[in-house]
């Protein structure tokens, strides 16, 4: 992901942090990252969703003694960090949720994140590889094609991608949350700068 040293990186969805404890050694001990969780909606299987994730999160930032790891707790759209004050943005395994839901939200949330980035900041996208062919939504997948085509559609160009996250056994037919699957997917990483 090539972060600076003292890097200030927002995790958008966190979950229970298992990026963020990453992203917090490789920012150093001068960095900070923001662990985003969204509010919990009315839906009763939301609200449990979200306090065990956020619960799981604030249980690792205290175990691992993170004190560089803000836990986050807002909506998408109005996530509390000053606009241009970040090196980096991650969003693993979540652009497929806007992106499945209708270009346009997928769009509107990167230019929205774009908001936060410094001029030489870095969008960093892993996602589920799927097909253009499969029901994706579905799956939780999307193609890597589709990424790209979004993130440009949203103000930013690609700057590298890597094959480190690429598993050739997973024949992306079968839904993330497959058993057989073990939660070992066929991922895609990618780079993506702000466009000048």
């Amino acid at each position: 992901m090539r972060l600076p040293e003292g890097a200030r990186v927002l995790d958008l969805y966190a979950a229970d942090g298992y990026y963020s404890y990453l992203l917090a050694a490789a920012a150093g001990p001068g960095g900070h990252i923001f662990a985003q969780n969204p509010i919990a909606t009315d839906n009763l299987e939301d609200v449990r969703q979200m306090y065990s994730l956020a619960d799981a999160l604030d249980e690792r930032i205290a175990i691992a003694e993170l004190t560089t790891v803000t836990h986050v707790r807002s909506d998408f759209a109005a996530i509390p960090i000053d606009s241009g004050s970040l090196d980096a943005i991650l969003l693993a395994q979540i652009l497929h949720d806007f992106a499945n839901s209708t270009d346009a939200g997928a769009i509107a949330l990167l230019q929205q994140l774009g908001t936060l980035l410094k001029p030489d900041g870095a969008l960093i996208v892993i996602d589920h590889a799927g097909d253009a062919n499969q029901d994706n939504e579905r799956l939780h997948r999307m193609p890597i094609e589709e990424a790209k085509r979004i993130a440009q559609a949203a103000g930013f160009s690609l700057e590298s991608e890597s094959a480190l996250l690429t598993n050739p056994r997973d024949r992306r037919r079968r839904p993330v949350f497959d058993p057989m699957l073990a939660r070992n997917t066929d991922r895609f990483l990618l780079r993506f700068v702000l466009s000048p």
